[in-house]
């Protein structure tokens, strides 16, 4: 990594070359562009100090990222530079360092090869981490290449922190390494989807449609080919852990910690017995998950997965008793406060509520946020916290394609607490 020194008069000139760039890349590419063509840029995971920055170069491709403080500050520039790697199909991405909290940046990419792009875009980083802050994120599933992706551009206005896609983000419907990043490039080819990226961190979990197939399990051949194209196509912190593969993983932004779960990889099939064997996460991902929310401090723990608690007869969690009952006793007899679920798969979206005397703690709340591009709705959720106050809040809005707000509703802190006895 190379450091260089600019004054006011550069940084205002990049950042108006910035602007440009990224005005002219969001007309294209466009979904139908050759398979090796460059695919502009992702934002990925974004920390107090720290951004990743996903790329598809094409063959041969070397890639260069240049980045500062966007215009008004007297920072200097940063670049670094590398190599497509061939084996996750000409790829690859830059993690830089030694930010500043809750500070915006600007970048642009430079993608040299067989084809040549100059793709910029922005990001915001995290606030202090563990500290009280106000932020929104966007929540969205169920997203087909070919379908109306006009919702993205509403998200887009709305400015939130960072979005969580929670699966069936492309319908590849195969294991195929190939072919899942064939899928996930025409994807990101499509202007309101890449405009997104471009600029709002990034993370995703997947589903059925983008793990296997339709209502696909642990039993599918091939899975661990899904596993590694997933792994090299999002920018997550993380993807299982060193005993336990999968795609789940853990951060936190300010004092709100997510957990993204993998409700596919370790999954028993649907049409299993409903019984203490039948598993949704698997013992390792359960583990995992429990030992998280136990020693976390978070003022807000927000779990986020593919499938919905209880509307779903066939692919949901309504035939795992023995699985969901254990997240419930694991909340109650542990006492953890704050807990929110996020969910998708239904292509609608909307808040359901699981009353206390289903779950044995508090008033459980899913945001169910589904078919933002693969439904006739086209709706997605947004979740603003603040946890400056003395009693904290998340606002849920639900969000109609047609930019009306179907739903919104405050919770706070004081509703997600276990009472004494």
């Amino acid at each position: 990594m190379r450091k260089l020194l600019v004054n006011f008069t550069r940084m205002a000139v990049a950042a108006l070359a910035v602007t440009a760039i990224v005005s002219c890349d969001r007309s294209g590419p466009q979904r139908d562009a050759p398979a090796d063509q460059p695919v502009g840029s992702m934002v990925g995971h974004v920390t107090s100090t720290s951004a990743t920055i996903w790329a598809h170069g094409g063959p041969n491709a070397r890639m260069v990222l240049r980045w500062s403080p966007q215009a008004g500050s007297p920072v200097g520039e940063s670049s670094t530079a590398m190599q497509v790697d061939p084996a996750a199909h000409h790829s690859g991405r830059f993690v830089i360092d030694d930010l500043q909290p809750a500070t915006a940046y600007q970048y642009v990419l430079t993608i040299g090869g067989t084809s040549r792009m100059i793709v910029g875009g922005r990001f915001t980083t995290a606030p202090p981490e563990g500290r009280p802050a106000r932020f929104k994120i966007a929540v969205s599933s169920c997203i087909r290449h070919e379908k109306n992706h006009s919702s993205f551009t509403h998200m887009l206005e709305r400015r939130p922190s960072f979005q969580i896609l929670l699966g069936d983000n492309v319908y590849a419907d195969t294991t195929d390494h190939a072919e899942l990043f064939k899928a996930h490039l025409a994807e990101r080819r499509v202007p309101e989807f890449a405009a997104v990226i471009q600029d709002i961190p990034t993370y995703a979990t997947w589903d059925d449609h983008d793990f296997a197939g339709n209502n696909s399990d642990g039993t599918a051949p091939g899975k661990e080919q899904s596993l590694e194209a997933f792994k090299q196509l999002w920018a997550n912190p993380g993807a299982g852990t060193d005993e336990v593969p999968g795609v789940f993983y853990r951060f936190r932004w300010a004092d709100v910690d997510f957990f993204v779960l993998d409700g596919r990889y370790h999954r028993s099939p649907n049409t299993a017995p409903n019984d203490d064997k039948k598993r949704m996460l698997g013992d390792g991902q359960f583990r995992w998950l429990a030992e998280g929310l136990k020693a976390s401090d978070a003022t807000f723990k927000v779990i986020a997965q593919g499938s919905v608690l209880s509307l779903d007869e066939t692919d949901g969690w309504l035939t795992f008793d023995f699985a969901r009952e254990r997240i419930f006793r694991l909340i109650a007899d542990h006492r953890i406060a704050g807990v929110l679920w996020v969910s998708g798969d239904l292509h609608r979206s909307l808040v359901v509520v699981h009353p206390k005397a289903q779950t044995g703690f508090y008033d459980l709340y899913e945001v169910i946020s589904s078919g933002i591009a693969y439904s006739n709705i086209r709706s997605f959720a947004t979740l603003e916290f603040d946890t400056t106050l003395d009693d904290p809040s998340v606002r849920i809005r639900i969000i109609n394609g047609d930019d009306t707000v179907a739903d919104q509703r405050t919770l706070k802190l004081s509703q997600l607490q276990i009472e004494r006895d």
